[in-house]
């Protein structure tokens, strides 16, 4: 049995497991939270410009992974930036979570196109600014450890634990869903 998850399935991996449950193996359908609304109507307002494709779509069987790019940034040598929109404000440090959904989608780039990713850079489209990404192979092997594991819990259905983070709880859009939580 052939699973594909998204960039997205495997940022969301990594703020809770259970989430896959849901969408997976549950199938659960959740409303859209304010913020994803906002995130949704943002992203619909940006363009960047010449040397730019928005909304781009990936697929590779080989990886397991699906995927929509912001934005391609073609540059001079042949490779690309890919662009994450983003519309909350920049903190000094972007966490591992975040990360790892970028380096997914860096793997898709290289693995689908067969292009050298040059840089990552998020792009906050309400003050225009730029925050460049370092991207590892650290965050590599945490997108192939996120599908394995994932796969297990689709596969196996195992309802994993809850994140240990629970603050994250409160706006969850799975909320309702972890009747063991509250």
């Amino acid at each position: 049995m052939s699973i594909m998850f998204t960039c997205e399935d495997i940022r969301q991996y990594y703020y809770c497991p259970r989430k896959i449950y849901f969408r997976y193996v549950l199938r659960v359908r959740t409303q859209e939270t304010y913020k994803m609304k906002m995130g949704r109507l943002i992203h619909e307002k940006a363009n960047l410009g010449e040397n730019t494709i928005k909304d781009v779509y990936l697929c590779s069987e080989e990886l397991g992974i699906v995927g929509i790019i912001d934005i391609l940034e073609f540059v001079d040598n042949g490779a690309v930036n890919i662009i994450e929109i983003k519309t909350s404000r920049f903190k000094r440090r972007m966490y591992d979570d975040h990360k790892v959904q970028l380096a997914a989608q860096a793997m898709l780039v290289e693995n689908v196109l067969g292009l050298k990713v040059n840089k990552i850079k998020t792009l906050n489209i309400e003050t225009g600014k730029y925050q460049e990404v370092h991207i590892t192979e650290y965050h590599r092997e945490m997108v192939r450890h996120a599908l394995e594991k994932m796969k297990h819990i689709v596969l196996n259905e195992i309802i994993p634990e809850p994140t240990k983070h629970r603050a994250r709880c409160i706006d969850c859009e799975c909320r309702s869903f972890c009747v063991d939580i509250f």
